[in-house]
């Protein structure tokens, strides 16, 4: 790869990873409520709202429930772009996607967790949204595996991160085999 090639997968990563930044900035100023005619608010929203428009236009399976999945539907795409334009495979282009998907999953049921432990509002709209997230998959495993509740301590959070960590482990190894 010759210099100039190089400075250009560069600078196209950078461009990448400002508009994903962006676009998790316009994600967060969402659930606050904040004066949208704040400078530095109207920029992201110029930013990024054209893509998230478009995006649940075409893809409106991405709405669910009321929450808006189109953020991370196109970091997703950005991150499987710029893991392909730093010169990986697909293959491991896509198991790059899905680790990143864990690691966002497993975050997500540690926090949900920690605020289970905390007295927060319920209708708060982050709160609703983790909820909405980890709960179907809490009161899956609790059915499933009803010895993870005993003496009023729920553990199925600690049993998806747990399973959540061990696909996670298996997609590495086949990773460092390709």
């Amino acid at each position: 790869m010759s210099i100039l090639t190089g400075a250009i997968f560069g600078l196209l990563h950078l461009v990448i990873t400002i508009y994903i930044l962006a676009i998790i900035i316009s994600a967060v100023l969402s659930f606050i409520p904040i004066d949208p005619r704040n400078p530095f608010v109207e920029i992201i929203t110029r930013i990024t709202q054209p893509v998230f428009q478009a995006t649940r236009k075409k893809l409106p399976w991405l709405v669910v429930s009321g929450l808006d999945l189109s953020p991370l539907f196109i970091i997703f795409v950005l991150h499987f772009i710029d893991t392909l334009i730093m010169g990986n495979s697909i293959n491991v282009a896509l198991m790059q996607i899905v680790r990143s998907i864990i690691t966002m999953l497993t975050w997500i049921v540690i926090i949900a967790s920690i605020l289970s432990f905390v007295s927060v509002d319920p209708r708060n709209p982050i709160v609703e949204a983790l909820t909405r997230l980890t709960q179907p998959i809490f009161y899956f495993i609790r059915t499933k595996m009803p010895f993870v509740v005993f003496s009023g301590i729920d553990l199925s959070p600690l049993v998806v991160i747990i399973g959540l960590q061990l696909v996670d482990n298996i997609l590495l190894q086949i990773m460092m085999r390709i």
